[in-house]
């Protein structure tokens, strides 16, 4: 009996070992798995937090290269403007020009067109140049004078309801919005 409790013993022994080891082996094996899980999490992370970080770069590119866009147009529609300027500037000076009356006279037949019974206004250096289209026309209109008329002719009808803006500087202002893309593909045309 002696041996049979001895065997009992030994063979709980064993199975106690066995039991250990396999306990043991399953901790082993949890601590493994949840080391594995972390590392993922880990992964997982640092490239959720390389493609936040990416994209944060990539949209501050994006506002930086609007920004640079932004103050480009400025400093193009600034030079715009100036070219605008210099335009009307120059045409203000036109009035010099050996061919100013011809275009003045051309000016007046425009106007002349669309009523006889018109109301002119022009500034006192080209009241002289209306006088001799209205005698070579024979047309009938009243003539004033005005300084600060630009280079052409203002005309209205007597009871104001219709005006025609036919000086140089208007008709550079109307034409401008078709000018102005020709002017900037001259200006900033790639080479």
């Amino acid at each position: 009996m002696e041996n049979l409790l001895k065997l009992l013993v030994s063979e709980a022994e064993q199975e106690k070992k066995r039991i250990l080891e396999e306990a043991e082996s399953y901790r082993l094996g949890l601590i493994k798995k949840a080391q594995e899980e972390a590392a993922s999490l880990r992964e997982q992370a640092e490239r959720e937090i390389q493609l936040k970080a990416h994209s944060e770069i990539e949209r501050a590119k994006s506002a930086l290269v609007l920004k640079e866009q932004a103050e480009i147009l400025k400093a193009k529609s600034q030079w715009l403007d100036k070219v605008f300027q210099e335009a009307r500037n120059r045409l203000s000076l036109f009035r010099n020009d050996p061919n100013y009356p011809a275009i003045l006279e051309y000016l007046l037949s425009e106007v002349l067109k669309e009523n006889e019974e018109l109301i002119l206004t022009l500034n006192p250096k080209d009241v002289e140049i209306a006088e001799r289209v209205k005698a070579k026309t024979g047309t009938d209109f009243s003539i004033f004078s005005d300084e600060a008329v630009d280079p052409g002719v203002l005309a209205s009808t007597a009871d104001g309801r219709i005006k025609i803006f036919n000086t140089l500087s208007d008709r550079l202002e109307r034409a401008w919005p078709h000018l102005v893309v020709e002017v900037a593909r001259i200006l900033w045309e790639e080479s």
